[in-house]
């Protein structure tokens, strides 16, 4: 039978009554808190009994003390003189414990206690849930952006998509926190006026419910990558992912051995803040760096992950030609309401030497919810758009409806550019549209072949 245990709790900041009334509940199941870590608590096994427990806020400690303030210490004597004998601390928290009947309470002045809830929560909770809200509506702002400049691409990208919920739930996170401890504290004043302590709560289960969603997102994220079997942004994904787990590792690990050395506050917070700063800055800068270095290697490696793949359509398949310098690039990408599969096909080039032969380039979108077919298709149909230069001319670019009964589709539209008919077509089947680019001229045999080959494949 184990002793120990940890558990991940998710009570807000201030709400020392939900915290309170959970204490109580977990020592009479036999549990008492011993230390309160960065994402978990821990509790050791006690004999089950009723314990009463109190948590009480002093707004000038920190996370970057090294050790308690003068303060806190005389706050501690005072209260084991009363019954009350100190657990732990986290920052501005501290926690009680008292086994008598009917203990005194800790607080006797509803206006004090509010009072002082709200200077510890001013100095970090509010501050860091305001910028923490500020930031999902910026990442708001710019994924419907994205959703209204390319809605293929971004409705096809599981990783999008599911970064756009991760958002969305901390978007929630914040605003929950921050809505519900305004309301009770503008009650909680009314309260004490009237010499009345008011109740704390928050939303425990809807906070472990969006901790839930994210996990199951990211993970999501991990095993539609691997089915979807495109290895490099899967590499991607798990390096960066891998680098932030990591840097919040170094950086609790910074402060808290400053800590262990008895640091200043002040050379705590500020060597932390450097160490988190320059850690971002270089992850950012590594995953950025490999990446383009990555693409640009691939380029001169044609056994690379990014050209090894099985085409549906070739040029091969399409003209008589004996060429083995064709290089295949590969491009997928998978969500709940998009299947999408680029690909593109041209000859590797030796230095700067120009090679003549036909090159290929198509989009298979694949759309798994049939309410969204027309809005891809208009999307796709009215992405290029005619425009007037500094001059005052008009430059076309524009797809226009063509017969669709060679490509053996429902509808077909050819891009109008305005050096004239360009051969780069949109074609439109039963579950799927797809984009193809020739540098020349399709013949009716090549369109029955392209309808053959990717009008039904996977």
């Amino acid at each position: 039978m184990k002793d120990q245990k940890r558990k991940i709790e998710t009570f807000s900041f201030y709400d020392h009554t939900s915290i309170e009334n959970h204490l109580e509940k977990m020592a009479q199941k036999g549990w008492l808190l011993k230390k309160m870590n960065r994402f978990t608590w821990e509790y050791h096994r006690i004999q089950p009994k009723k314990i009463h427990f109190a948590v009480t806020y002093y707004p000038k400690a920190s996370e970057f003390d090294p050790e308690p303030l003068e303060g806190q210490l005389v706050y501690r004597d005072y209260s084991e003189y009363s019954g009350w004998k100190f657990i732990c601390s986290s920052a501005q928290m501290q926690i009680f414990y008292n086994e008598e009947e009917n203990p005194v309470p800790l607080e006797t002045d509803p206006t004090v206690e509010v009072n002082v809830i709200h200077k510890a929560a001013k100095r970090v909770f509010l501050p860091s849930q305001y910028l923490l809200l500020g930031i999902t509506i910026l990442q708001a702002a710019l994924f419907i952006s994205s959703l209204l400049g390319d809605p293929i691409r971004l409705l096809a990208s599981t990783t999008q998509l599911t970064t756009g919920f991760l958002w969305a739930l901390l978007f929630l996170q914040c605003a929950s926190e921050l809505i519900t401890y305004h309301r009770w504290y503008h009650k909680a004043r009314k309260a004490a006026e009237n010499g009345e302590f008011l109740d704390t709560h928050s939303h425990v289960l809807f906070q472990k419910i969006l901790l839930l969603a994210a996990i199951v997102g990211c993970i999501y994220i991990i095993i539609n990558l691997l089915s979807a079997g495109d290895k490099f942004q899967l590499m991607i994904y798990v390096l960066l992912l891998a680098g932030v787990i990591a840097l919040v590792a170094i950086v609790c690990g910074v402060k808290d051995l400053l800590k262990r050395k008895k640091a200043s506050r002040t050379t705590n917070f500020t060597v932390t803040l450097v160490v988190d700063i320059v850690l971002a800055l270089a992850l950012f800068a590594g995953v950025t760096f490999g990446t383009i270095r990555s693409v640009q290697t691939e380029k001169y490696e044609p056994d690379s992950i990014l050209y090894q793949v099985e085409a549906p359509l070739t040029v091969e398949d399409l003209v008589d030609i004996s060429f083995d310098g064709y290089i295949k690039e590969n491009r997928q990408s998978e969500s709940i309401f998009l299947g999408q599969r680029a690909l593109w096909q041209w000859p590797r080039r030796e230095g700067n030497e120009h090679i003549d032969v036909p090159t290929l380039q198509y989009t298979v979108t694949i759309v798994k919810v049939p309410a969204i077919y027309n809005f891809c298709k208009n999307s796709m149909v009215n992405k290029p758009k005619d425009r007037l230069d500094n001059e005052g001319n008009l430059f076309i670019n524009h797809y226009e409806s063509v017969d669709a009964s060679p490509w053996q589709a429902k509808e077909a539209y050819q891009l109008h550019w305005s050096e004239g008919i360009l051969f780069k077509y949109i074609l439109c089947y039963e579950d799927r549209l797809i984009e193809i680019d020739f540098d020349w001229e399709p013949t009716a045999d090549q369109m029955r072949i392209v309808a053959e080959k990717l009008a039904q494949a996977e």
